[in-house]
């Protein structure tokens, strides 16, 4: 229940706005009231809104009364949904939809939206949970990193359709959602000697290309010859943006020799994608699969490799904020808007991060790249000393001991 008091010409509107079995009545309780004639009008109101419940049953409150039709079903309320997340996003990868489409709809659908209440979520989660998926011969449970996003998509819908006024709270917001747990495995130098082996060399060059460039799976199959860019110190590589701002991607990533080979291979090129054999990641899900396990390597998944990108730089001493950079994530507090001319910087990283790559490959225990960072200059092609370094004579202090031994030699 919440009273609203608006000024008016005849003075004083007293609003009240009560929800009641999803449905909000707004009714005027009077002009100039005090608060206890306020808090009577209200009582009233509310009694007869409950007798007139008592007395029709489910029957619909005129539209007089509540302002609003009757409550839509789940299914009625997401194409609203998907307009807004579309208006909100215009570059999604479309896995709310399928999520809804596939999974929340079948179940929820049919209900109105002020119907749902914790039971029916936690009838989700039994049911999601027993769920087998997979080949025949290795089922699987749905991970609960899936379910946590299904459950967060649903969120969303209530979420908005409180927002909007079609629903008076989420009665969901209690639902124990499964945690996921984030993985922290990365590839071993016997792992990555084996999936050489085994993988074709279209595998292996996407491989290597995820251990020395650190983008993400569907990011790396997008890369495009267009996006190459060739500067005095070598190449770069310029990717298009990310589709939304969780997932970062950096502006622009120097290229080694080891990623350079892994984009262009052995084969001659014509142009266009450099691994236009797999539309997206999820094509290319099932082929690193089947690598692996000829490889006999186990529980390794391909963003594993970004995992082993990061954790490679930071053995062979690179500073925590170039891998930042090079993820394209952003750095804390404001150090982003004010450190500038990283081109100098990334490039010493993927130089020791290919002396690395190579140590490992080449099968070598211990694998040891000098900690102490190369000497990066203040700017290429700057002058070493300009005119803002220099102190004026004048504002040199005359107690100094400089300028007192300057004074005492002349």
């Amino acid at each position: 229940m919440n009273i609203q008091r608006i000024n008016t010409p005849n003075g004083t509107r007293s609003i009240l706005t009560y929800w009641y079995r999803g449905k909000r009545y707004r009714p005027v309780l009077g002009y100039n009231l005090t608060l206890d004639c306020e808090r009577e009008s209200a009582l009233e109101i509310m009694t007869a809104i409950h007798a007139n419940w008592s007395e029709h049953g489910t029957q619909q409150a005129p539209l007089a009364m509540t302002g609003q039709p009757a409550t839509l079903t789940f299914a009625e309320f997401v194409p609203m949904y998907l307009q807004y997340l579309k208006a909100k996003r215009p570059k999604n990868d479309g896995r709310n939809q399928t999520v809804l489409t596939h999974h929340l709809i079948p179940h929820f659908g049919h209900k109105k939206l002020s119907d749902i209440r914790l039971e029916d979520g936690l009838a989700y989660l039994e049911k999601r949970r027993a769920v087998l998926i997979g080949p025949e011969d290795k089922k699987r449970h749905v991970a609960p990193g899936t379910i946590e996003r299904e459950c967060a998509t649903l969120m969303a819908v209530l979420n908005l359709a409180v927002d909007m006024d079609h629903l008076d709270k989420n009665r969901l917001k209690r639902l124990p959602v499964p945690e996921y747990v984030k993985r922290e495995r990365i590839v071993e130098g016997w792992e990555l000697l084996k999936i050489r082996d085994a993988a074709s060399p279209n595998v292996w060059r996407l491989a290597m290309a995820a251990l020395q460039i650190g983008l993400r799976e569907n990011k790396l199959i997008e890369i495009h010859e267009e996006w190459l860019l060739q500067r005095g110190d070598g190449w770069w590589l310029v990717p298009s943006p990310g589709q939304t701002k969780i997932k970062g991607v950096p502006k622009v990533v120097p290229l080694n020799s080891l990623a350079y080979e892994a984009l262009f291979g052995k084969t001659p090129r014509i142009g266009g994608r450099f691994f236009h054999h797999w539309k997206d990641g999820n094509s290319f899900k099932h082929t690193w699969m089947r690598t692996c396990e000829r490889a006999g390597v186990h529980d390794l998944h391909f963003h594993d490799l970004r995992h082993t990108f990061t954790t490679w730089l930071t053995q062979c001493g690179v500073d925590y904020a170039v891998i930042q950079t090079l993820k394209g994530e952003p750095l804390p507090g404001s150090a982003k808007y004010y450190i500038h001319n990283w081109n100098a910087r990334l490039r010493d990283a993927v130089t020791r991060l290919e002396t690395f790559t190579k140590a490992v490959l080449s099968g070598e225990n211990d694998v040891q790249v000098p900690v102490t960072a190369t000497w990066v200059p203040l700017a290429s092609g700057s002058e070493s000393l300009s005119m803002r370094n220099v102190v004026p004579r004048d504002r040199i202090e005359l107690s100094t001991p400089a300028f007192s031994g300057l004074c005492s030699a002349n």
